[in-house]
């Protein structure tokens, strides 16, 4: 059993720390011998060994769990493929860009024309319209699609 030390004892209460971890703390090569209560709290702070008592470290205990069930919850969703890999989503919509640039071209540059020539403003604006609806199709279908290769492409991945 060790010998009773009441300067450690009172050391170790003006610290709020348990005798224990004073004891601990002397082992250590620099710690301050015969040094006052504020001396030896600036030490334990520069080495990281006082933060205990402030509730500093509980906080980052905590953190760092809450932080571990929000990976924890990610990787799961992703499992159940509710989420798309970054890379994924970036090629589709790289080529559902590209598929719509081409279609925006194909409609406006090449069939506007031919198909409102001659005609009166009324019947360009119909035909307007339902090239408009043409290309609603296609974009809705390419979307459609473009869910069906993601989530393919995921679970592929896994």
């Amino acid at each position: 059993m060790p010998k009773p030390e009441p300067h450690l004892h009172a050391l170790a209460e003006a610290l709020k720390i348990d005798i224990r971890t004073l004891r601990n703390w002397r082992k250590r090569e620099d710690f301050p011998v015969d040094a006052s209560a504020d001396e030896v709290r600036a030490w334990a702070e520069g080495q990281g060994l006082h933060r205990i008592a402030d509730g500093n470290l509980g906080r980052l205990k905590a953190e760092l769990m809450r932080r571990d069930i929000a990976l924890r919850d990610l990787k799961l969703q992703r499992e159940r493929a509710e989420v798309v890999e970054r890379e994924t989503v970036r090629e589709m919509l790289r080529l559902l860009g590209t598929k719509l640039d081409l279609l925006l071209r194909l409609k406006l540059e090449v069939e506007l024309g031919p198909r409102v020539a001659g005609k009166s403003a009324a019947e360009a604006n119909v035909e307007g319209a339902l090239i408009l609806d043409e290309i609603r199709e296609v974009v809705n279908a390419n979307l459609a699609r473009f869910e069906t290769d993601a989530i393919k492409a995921t679970v592929a991945e896994e």
